[in-house]
């Protein structure tokens, strides 16, 4: 008996088990996974000529965490201007895994 998998990296990897979420990317969205491992997935929208400020930040991103330099300058940047690495969500949140539509 197969399984039905939607997601295609997935069903390219054979590894439905591994997956957590399901993520559904339109046409012109664009998307970074960091994997734990140092991994990553990009989805990246086919547009050859004014890609959309989505996927220009995503793109930024990809490159900045393969760059020390890249990503010490976003870093500072975002020091300076108050951002801080959260701590514990706030009360109220309820975790991914315990939320009734994520499996």
């Amino acid at each position: 008996m197969s399984k039905i998998v939607s997601d295609p990296p997935a069903m390219l990897a054979g590894k439905e088990e591994d997956m957590k979420t399901t993520i559904r990317i339109a046409p012109l969205d664009a998307a970074l996974v960091l994997r734990r491992d140092g991994t990553m997935e990009v989805w990246l929208p086919h547009v050859h000529e004014n890609p959309p400020d989505n996927a220009v930040a995503m793109s930024a991103l990809m490159c900045a965490y393969q760059d020390d330099r890249m990503m010490r300058t976003i870093l500072d940047a975002m020091k300076s201007a108050g951002y801080e690495f959260p701590g514990p969500p706030p009360e109220g949140l309820t975790p991914a895994g315990k939320r009734p539509d994520v499996q």
